[in-house]
């Protein structure tokens, strides 16, 4: 444990006498032993507090001792959203949709981190012999209003998807934030997606060609702008 700066203490005789006062006089006086008590207990005051005060600031010249320091909650940008859209409002923004096959409501998504609250929209557009399309969205929502907590965990997962090859697109994609185009794997068909953030909500788009001989890139990559231009917009 590290001591604080240590200062000799004054030895004071029993006959030692302070400036301005008389030697107490034999057999001693309540008044010479009043003003001595007092000058004595002045002086180990004073000790006290240039003693308290060097141990406070030991190592530390630069802090003032004036005012106490205070620990200020990191601020952040606030939740753009605080809700989700349904399905078909995704695809009122988009002609040439396949039917909806996936419907279902937002609900409540696991997340390990303990400064939000994640909510999350799956949709899926199919039929045969048409490009599908499927859209998930995840908003995070700010335990703490204004930690920023929910934006940061929404690009987090764009950033992510950079790292690992998606490709920033330049001309942007409706409102987003940032998106970038992606190459989902696991479909011997061909695939391509977006995914962005906008605000505190991550978007993941995935389009897949209507069948296995089909393998037109540029074609599946509109579709997949398409589809994620609508999912942005529908954001309100």
């Amino acid at each position: 444990m590290q001591q604080g700066p240590q200062y000799p203490y004054q030895q004071y005789q029993h006959h030692q006498q302070y400036p301005g006062y008389p030697p107490p006089k034999p057999g001693g006086g309540k008044t010479a032993l009043i003003v001595v008590l007092v000058v004595a207990g002045v002086l180990v005051l004073a000790g006290a507090g240039v003693g308290a005060f060097f141990l406070l600031t030991s190592g530390d010249d630069k802090r003032s001792t004036a005012a106490p320091t205070t620990s200020a909650s990191p601020a952040g940008e606030p939740d753009k959203y605080t809700s989700l859209p349904r399905c078909p409002e995704v695809a009122s923004r988009m002609q040439g949709l396949p039917p909806l096959m996936r419907d279902d409501p937002p609900k409540p998504a696991t997340t390990s981190d303990d400064e939000l609250t994640m909510t999350q929209l799956s949709c899926s557009w199919m039929k045969s012999g048409s490009s599908s399309g499927q859209v998930t969205m995840y908003l995070s929502k700010s335990n703490v209003p204004g930690s920023g907590a929910g934006t940061r965990y929404a690009a987090a997962g764009y950033n992510n998807a950079v790292k690992d090859g998606a490709k920033p697109i330049t001309a942007g994609i409706g409102k987003a934030t940032k998106a970038a185009d992606t190459d989902p794997h696991g479909s011997s068909s061909l695939q391509c997606g977006v995914q962005f953030y906008q605000g505190n909500v991550d978007v993941i788009v995935i389009v897949q060609a209507a069948d296995e001989q089909d393998r037109n890139v540029d074609r599946c990559r509109r579709n997949a702008h398409k589809l994620a231009e609508s999912a942005s917009q529908s954001l309100s």
